[in-house]
């Protein structure tokens, strides 16, 4: 079923239903919000100050790219901020006590990086901050009491990595974690309540997703397992709201996912959602204002752009 609706911000919108009862009808919906001025794939989104930020991914000639925009959803508007100070693609973005940073990623092809950047607001520019043990792309990064924790994703010579780096921001310093119990890349994760959920991904092949969930305790430095998701995706999005996890889309050599699966760590249980209306890989998501704003990404397996984007109402 769809009709048309006002967004919540203002723009008008396509609302989805999804086959749930009348009654609930009102919640678990889609509707569209506007497009980043760029089409854009394999990226992560983040929100800092009650703004989405996406860096970097292919561009829609399939070219690694330095752009870097920023949505604001009161004016409704997406705005084109500094570039990157290099191209990248599958780099991970982080706020960490209001702070954005931008984590390794992969570079020159399929080149990990170890880089890490950090944007200033105030003079709209990217400022090196200490690089990364070891280059590192489709990671993921998560922040934990002032600490950033990278973990998965693939080194030199396409290597998967069971390491983990923790970066402390009041001494600039990296320091080792306990290995992540499946190595893995294209995987993805958030923070909940002081704990890091890793979720999904693959060991290098797009036909061999993992339905795993391990949880990082940065307190104890150790993993525990969680229920795997009802399916097996990588190059999928994962973010945090009102204390459950959301994860949306993916792909294999052939297709992408629509799937939208949530986990409830309270019940250690999976639900399925309202399906995504643009199945797609290699995309953002970030809550915000109680919503999840799905950006961008494949919408075919491989290279695949698009721009769109959905916002999920739960």
């Amino acid at each position: 079923m769809r009709v048309s609706v006002g967004f919540a911000i203002g723009a008008t919108a396509t609302l989805v239903a999804c086959s749930t009862p009348a009654e609930q009808r009102e919640h678990d919906v889609w509707v569209t919000a506007p497009a980043v001025p760029a089409a854009l794939q394999e990226i992560h989104a983040v929100v800092l100050r009650d703004r989405i930020f996406v860096a970097g991914g292919f561009d829609s000639r399939s070219a690694i790219t330095r752009v870097v925009f920023r949505f604001d959803p009161d004016a409704e508007r997406w705005t084109r901020i500094a570039d990157l100070p290099a191209p990248r693609h599958h780099m991970p973005l982080v706020v960490s006590r209001d702070s954005l940073y931008a984590v390794g990623g992969l570079a020159d092809g399929f080149t990990p990086a170890s880089t890490m950047w950090l944007y200033d607001e105030v003079t709209d520019r990217w400022i090196a901050r200490p690089p990364l043990p070891e280059p590192r792309g489709a990671s993921i990064a998560a922040a934990v009491d002032g600490r950033i924790v990278v973990a998965g994703g693939y080194g030199t010579d396409r290597v998967l990595l069971d390491s983990i780096a923790i970066y402390d921001q009041a001494t600039g310093t990296w320091t080792r974690g306990a290995p992540i119990p499946t190595a893995r890349d294209h995987l993805a994760a958030a923070a909940l309540d002081g704990l890091v959920y890793v979720v999904g991904g693959r060991p290098l092949s797009a036909n061999a997703n993992f339905d795993v969930l391990e949880i990082y305790h940065p307190a104890s430095d150790s993993w525990t397992a969680g229920s795997p998701m009802p399916s097996r995706r990588g190059g999928l999005a994962a973010v945090a709201l009102d204390g459950r996890l959301y994860t949306y889309g993916g792909e294999t050599n052939t297709a992408v996912f629509d799937s939208h699966e949530r986990y409830d760590p309270a019940t250690d249980r999976w639900t399925s959602l309202a399906r995504m209306p643009t199945a797609r890989h290699g995309l953002g998501a970030a809550a915000l204002n109680g919503r999840v704003f799905v950006i961008a990404g494949g919408p075919a397996a491989g290279f695949a752009q698009t721009a769109v984007v959905e916002v999920y109402i739960p």
